[in-house]
């Protein structure tokens, strides 16, 4: 019996460091295909609104503020950069350096999270109303139920869209 109990539990382990690993593998690839769409719907919109330098959507944080200054709202944009280079950082620092961070810096960490995805709703919520949209409540709606996973998807297909902003 004990030799059961003990396959059992080293087999339970092994499923949870499964598991944890490809959780971590999926939040890498959502990360990177969200960052490319992300990037493409923001240098189309940036040719469409004839702003200069579009290739600069492709900065990994600078794309944040890009997205705000076409939303009409620059300083959403640099709160949302900011929080995004915080969440990375201290992302990196736990998981590749083991880095403690606590209780404090666990829920210090989880309200950067919060309030990342509540300023990214906001954002695209402005952009898709500037773009007209009939539907931009539902999408909006769409975009907060599937806790915005669908977002740089929706901004990739409207990037060409002409009037992206009321000048």
């Amino acid at each position: 019996m004990g030799g059961i109990s003990v396959m059992l539990l080293i087999g339970m382990l092994s499923a949870m460091y499964v598991f944890f690993i490809a959780v971590i593998a999926v939040l890498i690839i959502y990360f990177a295909v969200s960052y490319v769409f992300e990037s493409i719907a923001a240098m189309g919109m940036c040719k469409s609104l004839y702003y200069k330098h579009s290739g600069t959507a492709w900065i990994p944080f600078y794309n944040k503020y890009l997205l705000g200054k076409i939303a009409g709202n620059k300083a959403l944009g640099i709160i949302e950069g900011v929080l995004n280079l915080s969440i990375a950082t201290v992302a990196v620092l736990f998981f590749c350096f083991e880095l403690e961070i606590g209780i404090i810096g666990l829920i210090a960490l989880l309200a950067c999270i919060i309030a990342s995805f509540v300023i990214d709703v906001i954002i695209s919520d402005k952009i898709f109303k500037n773009l007209n949209i009939r539907y931009s409540d539902v999408i909006t709606v769409v975009n907060v139920l599937t806790f915005g996973l669908f977002r740089p998807i929706i901004l990739f297909v409207f990037r060409n869209k002409q009037n992206t902003v009321r000048l």
